[in-house]
This record gives structure tokens, sequence and C-alpha cells, in this order.
């Protein structure tokens, strides 16, 4: 057995317990490598979480972005409570569906303390202080109709902001 099987086999038994609802499924694609996917019950995507023997640490995937995690205790105490944030409805993850063929290959795990109503000054401040978009990006993207959307575990909860009529909406 590899190490980062028997980390990931660790990790997937810790994981069952923070969300007993989903299926986890534990595969290993390559001879040093193991992968943990955690389907969503609600429809919505899985995570993904690799292992390999070279990096020692966990790469999660919810979306886009790969958040990185050692795989010392302390990394792992990280990695769990992200995760039950994210099953909890404790954060989202936020990226652009963009209208205008630009590319944004990353998404942002955001509080939902910190999202705002339809304030346009406010989702401004928002993407800049998580580096999702500048000030000028945003404004461009959202008058050319794309929108920036709020993903929740629980895919029913989702919405996104764009403009209509010069006003910014949630929806």
């Amino acid at each position: 057995m590899i190490n980062a099987e028997i980390e990931a086999r660790e990790l997937q038994n810790k994981l069952s317990h923070i969300c007993p609802d989903a299926k986890i499924d534990f595969k290993i694609p390559t001879a040093n490598e193991a992968v943990i996917t955690i389907h969503n019950p609600n429809g919505g995507l899985p995570i993904n979480i690799f292992s390999n023997d070279f990096d020692h640490e966990f790469k999660v995937i919810y979306f886009k972005t790969p958040r990185f995690f050692p795989s010392n205790q302390d990394g792992i105490d990280a990695l769990l409570k992200a995760i039950s944030d994210y099953i909890t409805g404790k954060i989202v993850y936020m990226d652009i569906i963009s209208t205008s063929n630009n590319s944004y290959p990353r998404d942002r795990l955001v509080p939902v303390s910190e999202l705002p109503e339809a304030d346009l000054d406010k989702l401004a401040r928002l993407c800049i202080n998580k580096n999702l978009l500048s000030e000028s990006e945003l404004r461009f993207e959202l008058q050319a109709g794309s929108s920036i959307c709020i993903n929740f575990w629980d895919q029913n909860k989702n919405f996104c902001y764009k403009m209509q009529n010069g006003k910014l909406i949630k929806e």
C-alpha cells in the first residue's frame, strides 16, 4: 500500500463522519496517487481530493481552483473544516459565467456572511478582495451580460448576480 493510499483512506474515514449522506468513492488511478470523490447527494458537483506520494499534501477541487492542504494533522484538520463548512452551507464557491468569451479558470471560496445583497459596489469589493476579478473586469463582464454565480453544496440555494436594466439583481 502506498503512503498516499494510506493517508487517503484515513481521510476518507474522517470524511464519512462529516458528510454521512454523501457517497464517497476511493480510487487509485496510478501507482502513486489516490483520489477521493465526495458525491453530492443534492445533484451538484462532487468534491475531489487528490493525494500522491510526492507532494505530501492533499489537493481539493470544488469546481475550478485547486486548494492545497498539507498532509500533516493541522492540514487535515483545516481540510476537514473547509469541507464541513461547504457542506453545511457556511461557505460557497463564487465564479463567473462569462458571455464575453473571456476565460476565467478560477473560483473563490467565500463565507456566506460576506455575500452582499444586490449592491454593485459591495460585489466589486468582494470580487477584488477574493481576487476573482478586478473592478474593471467585473463591470465589463456584467455589462456584457455575464453572471457572478454563488454555488452552494445544496444547488437549490444557488443564485447569480447579473445586470438587468442597469441594476444589479440576484436571481
